[in-house]
This record gives C-alpha cells, sequence and structure tokens, in this order.
C-alpha cells in the first residue's frame, strides 16, 4: 500500500491517483493562450468586418485569456467551464458584430483548430516540473494513474502522446465521455466504473476549485497544487496543499 508524502504530513492508502490535466500536469497559461489566439485568428480570418483587430481582442479577452499579462483569467471561462459554454461566449462576441454565425458554425471553428493544433502540439503542451518524475514514481509503487479532464479525451490523449507521458495513464477521460462536466463527479464516477476500487483508494489532484469540488461531490480525497488557477477559496478549502511536485514522494 502506498503513501503520498508532502513536507509536514503525508496522505496513507493511495491505490489510484486521478490528475486534473491542464494546470496541473501541464503548462496551462502557455497551452491555453496557444489554443484561444489560434480560435480567434480563425475567426477573424472567415469574417469581413472593419474593426478585425477589436473583434480579435474581445474574443481572447471573453473566452478567458487576459492580454495584458498573457496569462488565462482566474475566473476563465477556458480551463474552467466547458467547451460547449466557451462556444457559447464566441457565439455571442461574433454577433456582437453583426455577423451571422450559428452555432453549428462556431462549433466547425473550434473542430478546425483542434486540427490545426494537432500539428502545434510539440509548441504548445509543456509539462509542469517533476511531472514524470512523479509519474515514474507512482508507477514503481504500483498506483493506478489516470487523468479527469475539462478537454476532449482525444485532445488530452494526444497532448500526453506529445510529452511522451501517454504511457503512465490507465485511463485518460475527457468532459465528452460524460453526462455532466466539473464539477459534477461524474469523471471520477466513471473512471472508477471501470477499475475495482473505491473512493477510499483515490486521491484526486487539481489546481481549481472546480476540481476542488469534482472530488468533494465524488466524496473523495483531494490534493491541491498551487501551479494553474488556484484563488484564496481553493488554498482555504483544499485538504492539503502543495505548491508543485518537487514537494510531493512516494511511499511503498
Amino acid at each position: 500500500m502506498s503513501s503520498l508524502v508532502l513536507s509536514k504530513t503525508f496522505i496513507d492508502n493511495v491505490k489510484m491517483v486521478i490528475f486534473d490535466k491542464d494546470g496541473t500536469l501541464i503548462d496551462v497559461h502557455h497551452y491555453w493562450c496557444s489554443m484561444i489566439k489560434f480560435r480567434a485568428d480563425f475567426f477573424v480570418s472567415s469574417v469581413d468586418v472593419l474593426k478585425k483587430k477589436k473583434l480579435y481582442n474581445e474574443l481572447v479577452e471573453n473566452m478567458g485569456i487576459d492580454l495584458k499579462t498573457n496569462k488565462m483569467k482566474p475566473q476563465g471561462p477556458v480551463g474552467i467551464k466547458p467547451r460547449n459554454f466557451i462556444i457559447d461566449v464566441a457565439l455571442e462576441t461574433m454577433n456582437k458584430y453583426d455577423v451571422k454565425y450559428t452555432k453549428k458554425m462556431v462549433e466547425e471553428i473550434f473542430a478546425k483548430v483542434d486540427e490545426y493544433s494537432k500539428t502545434k502540439l510539440t509548441l504548445i503542451v509543456k509539462a509542469l516540473p517533476d511531472v514524470e518524475r512523479l509519474l515514474k514514481d507512482l508507477t514503481k509503487a504500483n498506483v493506478q494513474i489516470t487523468i479527469a479532464t475539462t478537454d476532449l479525451s482525444t485532445r488530452a490523449i494526444l497532448a500526453m502522446e506529445s510529452l511522451n507521458l501517454k504511457k503512465y495513464f490507465l485511463d485518460i477521460a475527457g468532459a465528452d465521455l460524460v453526462k455532466n462536466a466539473k464539477p459534477s463527479p461524474d469523471l471520477i464516477e466513471y473512471i472508477l466504473s471501470k477499475s475495482n476500487l473505491s473512493k477510499d483508494d483515490v486521491i484526486v489532484v487539481g489546481d481549481s476549485m472546480a476540481d476542488l469540488s469534482m472530488a468533494k461531490n465524488a466524496q473523495c480525497r483531494f490534493l491541491g497544487v498551487k501551479s494553474g488557477l488556484y484563488t484564496e477559496e481553493f488554498l482555504n478549502k483544499s485538504e492539503y496543499i502543495i505548491n508543485d511536485f518537487k514537494e510531493l514522494k512516494v511511499k511503498i
């Protein structure tokens, strides 16, 4: 039976770790800044409006990127809300400019960006420090490793493949596989339904209130990491908290 060792405490009986992806395993700001700017570029190039720069900036800001800091906004929606919510945000922004876009057209743009970004993954996906070392240690300790993400499953798999990390994961589950995305417990329940483990064997690791709430709703333990979109509320409500994975060891 394995334990996770933090600087001042430890977490016993860990048989499975369910990781969030963005902000927990990969540099969320770098990834989503790139993706949102790709989307804005595709939208702007698809229409004939006078104020293209203004439209571009509004799309980027409304989808959740602060152009002054070039980082994600803590409140999202990107990285926090599901894909369908962000599609609605993009549609509303486009229609402010009297562009006769439908939701289906927005979905098609998102799909085109998904395909385009597949050729750029090595540039936009960066693992956070000590991620692979931790995955190796968990594997040696026979701890099952999975991912629960608001991203599409296929994109999450491609991201891990681009980093040569997919081999460590027993399951990679995206919001497209369940009825309700985070903070619903659906993703955790989906992952557990494919294993012989119970919620007491699991710890969820994430960087946002959506991750924490998902774990709480599933009645699982939670470890917060200050590497992505954390807030003061997140720090106060996390059962366990670390700055990064350098502070986390695995004991058999």
